[in-house]
C-alpha cells in the first residue's frame, strides 16, 4: 500500500494531519518534526506522497522539498503552512507541489486531493 510522511514542526499539526488520513484509510509510514528528521524517514519509507509545513526548526519546506523532489522525482508533495505571501503559491507549485493548503487544513479539501494524487484507499490495495 503506497503510504505517506507527514512533516510538520508542531505535533498538533502534525497529528491532525495524519489522523484526517489514516481515518479515510491511508498509510502513514512516518511522522518527522525536522528537515533532517524527514530526510531520514524520506530515504527510509520511501513514500508516494509528502506534506510539509514552511517553516520548521532546522530547514524550511522549500528547500526540504527541493531536496526531495531532486532525490525522487516521481514523489507528490503538499504543502500546509499558516504563512501566508503572495508568492508562496507560485513558488510552491514551480518547486513541484502538487498543491498547497492554509493552516487549518480542511479535512474535506485535503481529502479530495490526496484521492486524486494516490486513489481511493480501498483500492490502493488491489
Amino acid at each position: 500500500m503506497p503510504g505517506i510522511l507527514v512533516v510538520d514542526g508542531k505535533p498538533t499539526h502534525r497529528d491532525y494531519l495524519a489522523d484526517i488520513l489514516t481515518n479515510a484509510g491511508y498509510q502513514v509510514t512516518g511522522k518527522a518534526s525536522s528537515g533532517a528528521e524527514a530526510i531520514s524517514l524520506f530515504h527510509q519509507n520511501k513514500p508516494d506522497l509528502v506534506t510539509l509545513d514552511l517553516i520548521m526548526p532546522d530547514m524550511n519546506g522549500m528547500d526540504l522539498l527541493k531536496v526531495m523532489k531532486g532525490t525522487s522525482p516521481s514523489v507528490s508533495f503538499l504543502i500546509c503552512t499558516s504563512i501566508y505571501h503572495e508568492m508562496i503559491p507560485d513558488l510552491a507549485k514551480r518547486t513541484g507541489a502538487e498543491a498547497l493548503f492554509q493552516k487549518p487544513v480542511s479535512a474535506s479539501n485535503l481529502l479530495e486531493t490526496v484521492s486524486a494524487i494516490m486513489g481511493t484507499p480501498s483500492l490502493q490495495t488491489q
